[in-house]
C-alpha cells in the first residue's frame, strides 16, 4: 500500500437519513484521502448504499454536511456531483455494448472537428493512452460487447480517469467475477489510485477488502462504527463490528452424524465430472471444495438429475432409484439450494408465496388448493428463516440477495427432503444473513438431515463440514476429516 497526504479531499460530517421513519444513516462521518483505497463494509441495509447515494447526488440527506475540496455544501445533485469529480460505478454496467471501447470511454464527451464530425482516429488514441495509463492495454477499437466482465468495469474506471474524476465509487465491482477477473480488476484499482484518484470500495469478500484496502470504515444499522488502517484491524474484528458479535459464534458446529448410510454414490460420471464414489451419512455435512471449474457443482447437478449422468449408480436409503430430473430427485428426497439464484433458483417477477409454493403445489392440491393452509405455511417459513418481506404477495425481485436465498431454502424445506444439495449458499450474502443460513443448516442436520456443500468460501468449509472432498478437474483429489483440515490443507489439495 502506499502513503497518502493526510489531508481529506472528500469529508462528510454528521449526514443524517431516514425514509419513513427508519434511520438509514445517522450522524455518520467520513473522510476520504487523495490517492487511497478506502473500503465501506457493513450488512446489507447498514446503510452503505445510501451514503454513496447522498456522495453521487441521488439521495439528499436531512441534515449534515459535505465537503469536496474546498466546496461544503448540504445537499449535491447528480450533475454537481460529477462536476466535483465524484464518479460512480454501480455493480450492472453502464455501457452500451454495441459501441466500441473508445467510444464508450469518450460517450457524452466526444472529440469533435469544427465541423462537428467525431473525430474517431483522435479518440481512439486518447483512449488507448488512457488505458495504457492504468496498465490495462484494451484493444480500444474492439466492440465492448466482445469484453469479459472485469475489463468491461475497467473501461467503466477508464471513463471516470477520463473525466478526471477525483473519487470514484465502486459499489461490489467484482461480485461475480473469477479469480483471474478480480486481479485484473485491482491491478487497474491501484494504478487509479497512485495517480492520486481516491476510492471507495464497496465489497462483501474479506480477502478482497485486505488486499486492496489503504484504510476501512465500518458501517452498522446506519452508525460509523470505526474507520481503521487495513493493517491494524483483522478479519475477525471487522465481523464482529459488523454483526456485533464474534466470528467464533457463527460456527458453533458439532457433529450430529449417524452411523446410517442416506445416499450412496458409486462411479458417477457426465458433465465433465469423472468418477465419483462417495456415502453420506445421516446427519451429516460433507463439503465438496476446489476452484471454480474443478466439477464441483456439475456433481450436484448429476445428484439432483438437472444434468445427464453418463456411468454410476445412487442408492437412497440403501434402495437403487433412477434419478433423471429435479422432480426425481424431490420424489426421492433430495433438493438443491442453486447458486444462481436469478438463472434457475427464483421465479423473479414471481411473489415470495409463489416461490414457496412451488416445488410443493401437490401437498396442498387435495381436492382444490387449500390456501389457508398455504399462506399459513409460508408465514411459519417466513418467521423462521426471518425473511425480510413486507407481505407474502411482494415480488422476489424486491427482496435483498439474502433473503432471495433464504426464500430458496423455505421452498426445499417445506419438500422436507432427507438430503439437502447447498450450491454456494452464502454468495453475494451478507454477514448477517450467513449466520441465519448456517444456523439453520445445523439445525437440518440436528434433526437428522444430511448436507452437501459446495462452497468456495473456504471458513464455511472448515467451519461447517464433517468431511470435506477436494475435486480437481471433475475428480475427486482428495477426501480429508474434521477435525485434521484447514484451509491450507484444502487450497493446497485444490491447487
Amino acid at each position: 500500500m502506499h502513503s497518502h497526504s493526510q489531508s481529506p479531499i472528500l469529508t462528510l460530517r454528521n449526514i443524517c437519513k431516514s425514509f419513513g421513519g427508519v434511520n438509514a444513516l445517522n450522524n455518520v462521518s467520513f473522510d476520504l484521502r487523495a490517492g487511497e483505497v478506502h473500503t465501506l463494509c457493513g450488512e446489507n441495509g447498514a446503510g452503505k448504499s445510501t451514503l454513496i447515494s447522498v456522495l453521487s447526488g441521488a439521495i439528499q440527506p436531512d441534515r449534515g454536511t459535505i465537503t469536496i475540496g474546498s466546496r461544503t455544501v448540504s445537499d449535491l445533485s447528480p450533475n454537481e456531483a460529477q462536476e466535483l469529480g465524484v464518479a460512480t460505478i454501480y455493480q450492472e454496467n453502464v455501457l452500451f455494448q454495441g459501441l466500441s471501447v473508445a467510444e464508450n470511454i469518450f460517450v457524452g464527451a466526444e472529440l469533435k472537428r469544427a465541423s462537428g464530425a467525431i473525430e474517431h482516429k483522435q479518440t481512439r488514441r486518447r483512449a488507448a493512452e488512457i488505458l495504457d495509463r492504468l496498465g490495462a492495454p484494451l484493444d480500444v477499437g474492439k466492440p465492448l460487447a466482445s469484453l469479459g466482465a472485469a475489463q468491461q468495469k475497467i473501461v467503466e474506471i477508464a471513463r471516470a480517469f477520463r473525466q478526471k474524476a477525483r473519487v470514484i465509487i465502486m459499489d461490489e465491482p467484482s461480485a461475480s467475477f473469477g479469480h483471474h477477473e478480480v486481479s485484473l480488476l485491482f491491478r487497474t484499482v491501484r494504478e487509479v489510485s497512485s495517480s492520486g484518484t481516491a476510492i471507495i470500495f464497496i465489497s462483501h469478500h474479506m480477502e478482497e477488502v485486505f488486499e486492496l484496502s489503504d484504510r476501512i470504515s465500518v458501517l452498522r444499522d446506519g452508525e460509523m462504527v470505526g474507520t481503521f488502517e487495513a493493517q491494524t484491524v483483522t478479519e475477525g474484528e471487522l465481523i464482529r463490528l459488523m454483526v456485533g458479535r464474534s466470528v467464533d459464534q457463527v460456527f458453533h458446529h458439532r457433529p450430529a452424524m449417524r452411523d446410517e448410510t442416506v445416499l450412496s454414490v458409486r462411479n458417477v460420471s457426465g458433465a465433465g465430472v469423472r468418477d465419483i464414489s462417495f456415502d453420506l451419512k445421516k446427519g451429516e455435512v460433507l463439503g465438496i471444495a476446489g476452484l471454480v471449474g474443478s466439477g464441483r457443482s456439475e456433481l450436484l447437478g448429476l445428484l439432483y438429475g438437472s444434468l445427464p449422468r453418463q456411468t454410476g449408480t445412487l442408492q437412497v436409503h440403501g434402495k437403487p432409484v433412477e434419478i433423471n430430473s429435479p422432480v426425481e430427485a424431490m420424489t426421492n428426497g433430495i433438493c438443491l439450494i442453486t447458486e444462481d439464484r436469478k438463472l434457475d433458483g427464483l421465479l423473479l417477477e414471481q411473489s415470495y408465496l409463489d416461490n414457496f409454493l412451488i416445488a410443493t403445489l401437490p401437498k396442498y392440491a387435495r381436492p382444490a388448493l387449500n390456501w389457508p393452509k398455504a399462506r399459513r405455511d409460508a408465514l411459519a417459513y417466513r418467521s423462521r428463516l426471518s425473511i425480510d418481506t413486507p407481505g407474502l404477495d411482494t415480488r422476489v425481485t424486491a427482496l435483498s440477495g439474502g433473503n432471495q436465498q433464504k426464500v430458496i431454502l423455505a421452498r426445499c424445506m417445506n419438500v422436507d427432503p432427507d438430503i439437502y444439495l447447498f450450491d454456494e449458499p452464502t454468495r453475494g450474502v451478507d454477514v448477517g444473513a450467513k449466520e441465519e443460513i448456517y444456523t439453520e443448516l445445523q439445525k437440518l442436520v440436528d434433526a437428522g438431515k444430511s448436507v452437501i456443500l459446495v462452497s468456495s468460501e473456504l471458513p464455511e468449509i472448515v467451519g461447517l463440514c464433517d468431511r470435506v472432498f477436494v475435486m480437481k478437474d471433475g475428480a475427486a483429489v482428495r477426501q480429508l476429516a474434521v477435525p485434521d483440515f484447514t484451509q491450507s490443507d484444502i487450497l493446497e489439495a485444490a491447487l
